[in-house]
C-alpha cells in the first residue's frame, strides 16, 4: 500500500503540469467580433401656411405621409404645430398615422417652442443606420495577419434586412411590403 501513494501523486503532478501547460499555450482566435456603428439620423419635413390657407399645406402634408408611408409605419413620428390652424392639421395627421397602422407610441403630437414660424407644422422622424467599419486590405501570404473575419462580418450586417431595426429595438414591428411587389 505504501507504493501507491507515491504512484498517485506523481501522477497527479503530472496531470496537473500537463494542464497548466496547456492553459499557459497562446491560442488566437481567427474571428473577433463585429465593430458597428450604430447612428441616429433624424429626418425632419416642414409644411408652412402660406396667407392662412390650410388646404394647399394639408394636400403637401398628405402627399409626403403617402409617399413616406412604410418608414412611418415603422418608426413613427414627432409632430410639432405651432398655431390653432396647425395644430387641426397635426390632430389629422396623428389620426391618420394611427388608423394607417402606426402604433400609438411612436405617434407624439406636441406644440413647438419656435416662435419664429408661427404657421408651421413638422413631422420629424429617428432612423438608426448601422455603419460597418473598414476592412484593412488582406495579405494571402500571412495567415491570421489581420482582421480575419472582417468581410464576412460586414456582409452579414449588410445581407440583413432590417438591422437599424433590430437595434432600435423595433423587431417585431414590420411593413406590408407586398403592395410595391
Amino acid at each position: 500500500m505504501n507504493m501507491k501513494k507515491p504512484h498517485r501523486l506523481i501522477t497527479f503532478f503530472a496531470l496537473s503540469l500537463l494542464l497548466l501547460g496547456c492553459e499557459n499555450a497562446s491560442h488566437s482566435t481567427a474571428v473577433s467580433g463585429g465593430d458597428l456603428t450604430v447612428i441616429p439620423v433624424t429626418y425632419t419635413y416642414t409644411v408652412t401656411l402660406k396667407d392662412g390657407k390650410t388646404e394647399k399645406a394639408k394636400k403637401e402634408l398628405f402627399n409626403y405621409l403617402q409617399n413616406n408611408k412604410k418608414t412611418l409605419l415603422v418608426y413613427g413620428a414627432n409632430i410639432t404645430w405651432t398655431n390653432k390652424q396647425t395644430k387641426a392639421l397635426a390632430d389629422s395627421a396623428s389620426k391618420w398615422l394611427i388608423s394607417s397602422g402606426t402604433p400609438i407610441e411612436l405617434v407624439k403630437v406636441v406644440q413647438s417652442p419656435d416662435t419664429k414660424q408661427p404657421g408651421a407644422i413638422s413631422l420629424s422622424t429617428k432612423l438608426y443606420q448601422v455603419q460597418t467599419h473598414l476592412c484593412k486590405f488582406r495579405s494571402i501570404s500571412n495567415y491570421h495577419s489581420g482582421d480575419d473575419g472582417c468581410y464576412s462580418d460586414n456582409l452579414r450586417w449588410q445581407a440583413m434586412l432590417h438591422p437599424d431595426r433590430k437595434l432600435a429595438g423595433y423587431s417585431n414591428i414590420t411593413a406590408d411590403n407586398t403592395q410595391d411587389q
